[in-house]
C-alpha cells in the first residue's frame, strides 16, 4: 500500500496525494464494513483486497490521464477536471460493472472460501467507485473554489506521443501467444499426476496432521525433516511434496498437509478361487453405487500366498461403510475386519521421532452411567438443554487440567479411526456438575453430559438407546485414552475436493457468460464479448501452464533463486486466477472503451483505430499494471511461503494480462472484418 502511494504521489504530484486520500478512505470502508459485519478474512480474501487497490488506483489514473489530455487541448484547469471525469465515468464503469458482475456470480455459486474472495471484492467495487468519483471530485472542487490550485496540474509523463503500429505486429503477436497456451495446455494436461499431483489435497483428498514439539523449530526445518522422509525409496509415503503451516508463534506447533491419506486394508476370502483384480473391482464400484458413496483410492491386490484371498485398501475412513460396500460386492465371501495403515502419521513419526511431545493416557474409568431424566433435571436445572441423553462419570488415573480434557474431546473427531462414531453436543463438567470456569484447573475426575438432537422430544427404543450411550462411552473413553504423538489427523475424501472443482469451474464459466453478454450490450457487438473472453482464456493457460511448469524447476538453483516452489492448484490458486481475470478484464475494457469513442468519430473499425486508442491509453495501461506489479512482488518476496504460489500467479498474470490486453482481445476485434466497416453503436 506504502508503495503505491508513493508511486502515485511521484508520478502525478498533487493529484496524485489525492488519490492516496481516495486510496486510503476506499481500504479503511472496506475494513470497517467487514469488522461491523464481523466476517473473516480468508487468503482469497486478500486477493480481493489487491484487486481493491489495482482498480482504485486504476480509476484515478483513468480521470487523471484524462485531466492531461484535456489541459494538452488547451482548455482551463476547471474545464479539464470536469471533462476528465465524465469522460472517464464510462470507462470506469464499465470496468467495475463487468468485475462485480463476476463477483456476484461467484457469491451466488462457489465454494465458501472463494465466497470470501467475492464479497471483499465487490465491497471494493462498491467503495473506490465512490472514493474515485465523488471524494476526489469534492476534493479537486474544494482547491479550485480556494484558488490552491489555478492555471496548471503538474504530472511526470515518462510516454510522451507513442506513436507505434501495434496492428501491424498482430501475426507476431497472435504466433507468440499460440506458442505460449498450447504450451501451458500442454504441460498442464501431461504432468504425471501419479508421481506429482499438481492438485492441493482440497482438490484430491488428503490429510492434514498438527504436531506439538518438544522444542521449537522454524517452519522451514520442519518443511525440510517432513520431506526428506518422503523421498526415501524405501518408505514412500507422498510427504515430499507436504506444505508446512506454523499455528501460533511459539514454533512448537505445526500443521503439515499432505495430498497422500492413511488407508483402510480389508482382507476378503473367498471360498474358491478370487476373482481378478478387474472383476473385483467392477464388483465393487456396482455395489457402492447402491449406497451413494465412494472407496475413494481403491486398490485391490491378490494375495501374495495365491489362494482364495484379496486385500483391498481404500482412503475412505468410514468402516462401516467400507464393510457393508464390501459384503454387497461379495456375498459368499469372508469379510475382515478393517485395520488402518496410518501412512501418513508413521511418516510423520519417523521424521521427528522423539521430538514431539506425546499425550499420555489417563488411565480412565468410567464409574457410572445414567440417562438425563426429568427427575435428575429437578435436582440439576443446568442440565435442561441435555435431557433425554446422557451423564457419564469418569474418573482418572493421570490427573489433567481442564483445558486438556477439553482439547481431547475436541480432537477426537480429527481421529482417523473415529469415523465411524456420531457426534452430538456435549459438555464437561465438574464431579460436582459445576461449569469449569478455570481451565488450568488440574481434574482426576469429570462429568460428561450429551444427548441427541431430538433426545427431548421422542423416547428412543431400547436398541437406539443401547447404541448410542455405547457410542458415547466409546467416545469417553477413545479421549481419555489417547496416547499419541499427533493430536489432530484430519482425513477428507476427493469427492469432497471434486464438488470444489465443480462449483468453481460452474462459478467461473458463468461469469465468463455473463461478461460477454454485457460487453454484447454495452458495446453492440458480440465481437467484443468473444474478444475479452478470448483474452482472458488466453492469459489463464499460460499462468496456469507456468505454475504447473513450477514443479520442474523447484529445488534447483534458480528456483531457488526465484522463490518458485513447487506450488499446487487449490482454492487459494483459484482465487488468483479470479484475480487475473478481474484484472485483465479491467484493463482489456479502457482499450474497448477508447475504440468506441474513436470510432464513433470515424463510423468504422480499422487497424489504424486501434492502433491509436492503444496508443492513447498506453500510459494508464502501464502505470495500473506497474504500481499493482508492486503491490504482489512485494507479497511475493515477503509474504511467506503460504501466500508464494498464490502471488506467483498473480505477478505473472498481471504482466500475461497487460499483454493481452494490447496485442490479443485489440487484434481480436479485426477477425472477419471487411472494407474496414463492423457493426456498432
Amino acid at each position: 500500500l506504502i508503495a503505491v502511494m508513493v508511486c502515485m504521489l511521484g508520478y502525478y504530484m498533487l493529484a496524485g496525494s489525492i488519490a492516496d486520500v481516495a486510496l486510503l478512505m476506499n481500504i479503511l470502508f472496506v475494513l470497517a464494513i467487514m469488522a461491523g459485519v464481523r466476517a473473516t478474512f480468508t487468503l482469497p480474501g486478500i486477493a480481493g483486497i489487491i484487486l481493491t487497490i489495482g482498480m482504485s488506483v486504476d480509476a484515478n489514473v483513468l480521470i487523471f490521464e484524462r485531466i492531461r489530455e484535456e489541459q494538452l487541448r488547451g482548455s482551463s484547469l476547471r474545464i479539464a477536471v470536469t471533462n476528465g471525469y465524465q469522460k472517464a465515468f464510462r470507462t470506469i464503469f464499465d470496468a467495475n460493472l463487468t468485475t462485480f458482475i463476476t463477483a456476484a456470480i461467484l457469491y451466488w455459486r462457489a465454494s465458501e472460501e472463494v465466497k470470501g474472495f467475492a464479497i471483499v471484492l465487490m465491497l471494493g467495487i462498491a467503495s473506490s467507485m465512490f472514493t474515485a468519483l465523488f471524494v476526489t471530485r469534492v476534493i479537486f472542487d474544494v482547491l479550485l473554489s480556494k484558488r490552491v490550485i489555478k492555471d496548471h496540474l503538474v504530472m511526470l509523463r515518462l510516454i510522451h506521443k507513442p506513436n507505434v503500429d501495434w496492428m501491424r505486429s498482430r501475426p507476431i503477436f497472435f504466433g507468440i501467444s499460440s506458442v505460449l497456451v498450447i504450451g501451458g495446455l500442454l504441460v498442464f494436461f501431461l504432468r504425471d499426476d501419479a508421481k506429482n499431483n499438481k492438485f492441493d489435497e482440497e482438490f484430491t483428498g488428503g490429510t492434514t496432521a498438527q504436531i506439538i514439539l518438544k522444542k521449537s523449530m522454524t517452519r522451514q526445518e520442519v518443511e525440510d525433516r517432513i520431506r526428506q522422509v518422503g523421498k526415501d525409496p524405501n518408505n514412500p509415503s507422498g510427504l515430499e511434496t507436504a506444505n508446512v503451516y506454523s499455528v501460533g508463534e511459539s514454533g512448537k506447533q505445526y500443521e503439515i498437509s499432505t495430498t497422500e491419506t492413511n488407508r483402510l486394508i480389508v482382507d476378503v476370502t473367498f471360498s474358491q478361487a478370487a476373482p481378478s483384480a478387474e472383476q473385483a473391482r467392477a464388483a465393487i464400484q456396482k455395489a457402492q453405487a447402491k449406497f451413494a458413496s465412494t472407496l475413494s483410492n481403491l486398490r485391490v491386490q491378490a494375495d501374495a500366498a495365491g489362494g482364495g484371498k484379496l486385500r483391498i485398501s481404500t482412503s475412505q475412513m468410514n468402516q462401516s461403510l467400507v464393510r457393508d460396500v464390501l459384503a454387497a460386492a461379495f456375498p459368499q465371501a469372508t469379510i475382515s475386519e478393517p485395520r488402518i495403515d496410518e501412512l501418513v502419521n508413521n511418516a510423520i513419526l519417523t521424521a521427528f521421532a522423539d521430538q514431539l511431545e506425546i499425550q499420555q493416557d489417563l488411565e480412565p474409568d468410567i464409574t457410572s452411567k445414567e440417562k438425563i431424566s426429568e427427575g435428575l433435571i429437578t435436582t440439576y436445572p443446568e442440565l435442561i438443554d441435555f435431557l433425554g441423553g446422557i451423564k457419564i462419570e469418569c474418573k482418572l488415573g493421570q490427573p489433567a487440567t481442564a483445558r486438556e480434557i477439553t482439547r481431547r474431546f475436541k480432537d477426537l473427531a480429527f481421529q482417523p479411526d473415529m469415523e465411524g462414531l456420531g457426534f452430538y453436543e456435549y459438555k464437561i463438567l465438574d464431579s460436582g456438575l459445576n461449569e469449569i470456569t478455570d481451565p488450568n484447573r488440574v481434574l482426576d475426575s469429570f462429568v460428561y453430559v450429551s444427548a441427541e438432537v431430538d433426545a427431548g422430544f421422542r423416547e428412543p427404543t431400547e436398541d437406539e438407546w443401547d447404541r448410542f450411550v455405547a457410542n458415547e462411552e466409546a467416545k469417553v473413553k477413545a479421549a481419555t485414552e489417547m496416547a499419541s504423538s499427533l493430536p489432530r489427523v484430519r482425513q477428507f475424501d476427493p469427492a469432497v475436493g471434486a464438488e470444489q472443482k465443480t462449483r468453481a469451474l460452474i462459478a467461473i464459466v458463468l461469469s465468463l457468460l455473463a461478461i460477454v453478454i454485457y460487453i454484447w450490450v454495452r458495446f453492440g457487438d458480440v465481437r467484443y464479448g468473444i474478444a475479452a473472453i478470448t483474452a482472458l482464456v488466453h492469459d489463464v493457460c499460460i499462468t496456469l501452464g507456468a505454475v504447473t511448469a513450477c514443479t520442474y524447476i523447484a529445488g534447483t538453483s534458480i528456483g531457488e533463486l526465484l522463490l518458485i516452489g513447487d506450488f499446487k492448484i487449490n482454492l487459494a490458486m483459484i482465487a488468483a486466477f479470479l484475480t487475473l481475470i478481474g484484472y485483465s478484464l479491467n484493463d482489456t475494457i479502457v482499450v474497448f472503451d477508447r475504440i468506441r469513442e474513436n470510432r464513433g468519430k470515424a463510423r468504422t473499425l480499422n487497424p489504424k483505430v486501434i492502433t491509436d486508442s492503444i496508443n492513447q491509453t498506453i500510459s494508464r495501461t502501464l502505470m495500473t499494471s506497474f504500481t499493482t506489479f508492486i503491490v504482489v512482488l512485494i507479497m511475493y518476496i515477503f509474504g511467506g511461503p503460504g501466500l508464494r504460489g498464490f502471488n506467483f500467479a498473480i505477478v505473472l498474470g498481471i504482466i500475461v494480462g497487460t499483454y493481452s490486453s494490447i496485442a490479443i482481445a485489440a487484434p481480436i476485434l479485426l477477425i472477419g472484418i471487411k472494407n474496414g466497416k463492423v457493426k456498432g453503436k
